[in-house]
């Protein structure tokens, strides 16, 4: 009787101290058509059951906690397994935000990624920087990016004129205000941590 009262006592405790997962936040709203097509940059299989559109300002503290915190899990565990597809898109709140789009676009498709996480990852550092484009032009050149490419980058109209027309849609189209704005199956969301979106994102998956 003692050993059956024990046993019932310790898995009622353990029962009790096991932490459960975040209940997601309700959505804010919706976008029938994010229109995602092949000027997007985006990872993960094309033909996911779920898709993650991300609205992001590389100045947005908020977004620099995200790329740092939530999503290198949901990269290993999500979208490296193949089971959703992730998109990237810049929705800069400033001009430091734009020009550091610029330069991540202008270092092309094979290392986008990897300079977005490069200044997400020292965002305290450059975009508070009583010079910030001298920032960005040290971080670039680490990335393999020539002084001339940088200045060309920054000149060229037509890069930032694309990222600022992407921006327009978004906040008149997708009704986009802030970021990061997280569109996950046509669903808007604000950030949220990561239980929560893992709990999100595997109820999507299971349905």
């Amino acid at each position: 009787m003692w050993k059956t009262l024990f046993a019932a006592t310790v898995a009622l405790a353990v029962s009790a101290g096991a932490p459960q997962a975040q209940e997601p936040p309700a959505p804010s709203g919706d976008a029938l058509d994010l229109r995602i097509d092949e000027s997007d940059y985006a990872l993960g299989p094309a033909d996911a059951k779920v898709v993650v559109v991300e609205y992001a300002s590389l100045t947005c503290p908020h977004c620099a906690d995200f790329h740092k915190n939530v999503l290198p899990s949901v990269k290993k565990g999500f979208i490296d397994a193949g089971k959703i597809r992730y998109v990237y898109r810049d929705f800069p709140l400033d001009r430091v935000a734009l020009a550091a789009a610029s330069i991540a676009r202008c270092a092309g498709r094979p290392n986008f990624f990897g300079f977005i996480e490069a200044f997400y990852a020292t965002q305290d550092r450059w975009a508070r920087a009583s010079d910030p484009i001298a920032a960005l032009e040290k971080l670039a050149r680490l990335g393999g990016m020539s002084k001339e490419k940088f200045d060309g980058c920054l000149d060229d109209d037509a890069v930032g004129d694309e990222i600022l027309k992407r921006r327009l849609e978004a906040s008149e189209d997708f009704q986009v205000t802030g970021t990061p704005t997280l569109f996950v199956n046509g669903k808007r969301y604000g950030a949220m941590p990561l239980d929560q979106f893992e709990t999100l994102l595997e109820r999507l998956l299971s349905e």
